[in-house]
C-alpha cells in the first residue's frame, strides 16, 4: 500500500489527538484508541483522494465504527474466556460424584504447580496417550529428558496429592 502523500500526513497530525479521545468513549484503553484511529483513518483515506474540511465528520464516522467493532471484538473475546474459565472447573474430567471432582480438583491443583516441562511431559504421556519417543519429539526434547521430567513430575505430585488420589507404593 502507497503511503499518504503530504496533505494526509498534515491532516492525520491536525486531527489524530482528538480522533483517539473521541474513541476513547467505546474504548478505554489508549492503545486500543489510538488502533481505532489508525483503522478509521486508513478505511477514510481508502475512499477519498484528497482530504476536505468538509469530510471531517465522515472520518469521526469512520472512527467511531473502527471503535464500536474494537469495542465489540473486545466484549466477544471476554465473553469466550469467560465461558471458558467456567468450563475449566472440569477442564480435566467430568463427573458428576462430589468425592470425584473434589479429587479431580485437587489432582488439577497439584498439576498446576508443577514446572511447565514437568506438566507438559504428565499430559502428553497419561492425557494425550503419547509413547516417550512421542512426547520427545513433541517437544523437540531427547527422550531421556522427557522421562526423567516425567518421573520427577510423578514424584512431585504424590508429595502433593493425598493417597486416595494415587495407588500406594507397594
Amino acid at each position: 500500500m502507497a503511503s499518504p502523500d503530504p496533505d494526509w500526513q498534515d491532516w492525520y497530525d491536525a486531527h489524530a489527538a482528538r480522533l483517539v479521545l473521541y474513541a476513547r468513549q467505546w474504548l478505554p484503553e489508549t492503545a486500543d484508541a489510538e488502533d481505532a484511529v489508525q483503522a478509521g483513518f486508513v478505511r477514510f483515506w481508502r475512499s477519498k483522494a484528497r482530504p476536505a474540511a468538509a469530510d471531517l465528520p465522515l472520518l469521526f464516522t469512520a472512527v467511531r465504527t473502527a471503535a464500536l467493532d474494537l469495542a465489540k471484538a473486545g466484549r466477544r473475546l471476554r465473553a469466550r474466556e469467560q465461558r471458558a474459565a467456567a468450563d475449566g472447573q472440569n477442564a480435566w474430567w467430568d463427573t458428576d460424584a462430589v468425592a470425584e471432582r473434589e479429587r479431580a480438583a485437587a489432582v488439577q491443583r497439584a498439576l498446576e504447580s508443577l514446572p511447565g516441562d514437568q506438566r507438559e511431559a504428565v499430559v502428553l504421556r497419561i492425557w494425550g496417550g503419547l509413547s516417550f519417543a512421542e512426547a520427545a519429539r513433541t517437544l523437540g526434547a531427547n527422550i531421556n529428558t522427557v522421562a526423567s521430567r516425567y518421573r520427577s513430575a510423578l514424584a512431585a505430585l504424590r508429595k502433593h496429592l493425598p493417597e486416595t488420589c494415587h495407588e500406594a507404593d507397594r
